[in-house]
């Protein structure tokens, strides 16, 4: 799990309605299955399934809320003891 509140870093999502803040949970995807409507044909830059071979995946909630506002898939790279993301945007 991340170990990362984002909100304290920048606003993530904001109410478009009434501008307010929303308080956001990062959520560790597992289930490869669950990423199969999270694809190109849904309007995702990229198919998120087919990435969860290689990668961890991450989902973005508003809190409280199973709605997936956002997705990042990351690798560890021991030789360069890093952790590298991919997140590409969601069409709008």
């Amino acid at each position: 799990m991340i170990n990362v509140l984002i909100d304290e870093f920048t606003p993530c999502l904001k109410d478009s309605r009434t501008g307010e803040l929303v308080q956001t949970e990062v959520i560790r995807i597992k289930r490869k299955s669950f990423l199969k409507k999270y694809n190109k044909k849904n309007g995702w830059y990229t198919n998120w399934e087919s990435l969860a071979d290689e990668n961890e995946i991450y989902a973005l909630a508003a809190e409280g809320s199973v709605d997936i506002q956002g997705l990042v898939a990351v690798t560890r790279n021991d030789d360069m003891q890093a952790i590298c993301s991919q997140s590409p945007p969601k069409n709008l």
